[in-house]
């Protein structure tokens, strides 16, 4: 049997099946869409930065400097610059998952 990770757009439709097992397990998402009473995003998002903004890189920090992006524009009313930056969230998430996937296949990552 062939090796699905190295199936052209197997990253995509492993979100797209995930997204829909989740939507029929919990088809109520979340009561509200971000916390207030903790740090704020704007805080979160400007120390995360200070951290991507020197090496080494780490995707964990890029991909939490993508989400704090997201949720910081959704908290400053910015809706179309948030779903613009969720949409980045999914790339670098799927970067992610390519990363893994060469490094199952024995590939070099870096």
């Amino acid at each position: 049997m062939a090796d699905p990770t190295r199936k052209k757009g197997v990253h995509v439709s492993m979100i797209i099946r995930e997204h829909r097992e989740a939507c029929k397990k919990h088809p109520k998402f979340c009561d509200h869409f971000i916390d207030e009473s903790r740090i704020t995003w704007a805080e979160g998002e400007k120390r995360i930065k200070a951290k991507n903004s020197k090496p080494p890189e780490y995707a964990d920090c890029v991909l939490m400097e993508e989400v704090a992006e997201a949720f910081n524009a959704y908290s400053q009313g910015k809706l179309e610059h948030s779903l613009q930056e969720f949409a980045q969230c999914g790339a670098v998430i799927l970067r992610c998952m390519q990363f893994v996937c060469d490094e199952i296949n024995g590939g070099k990552n870096v």
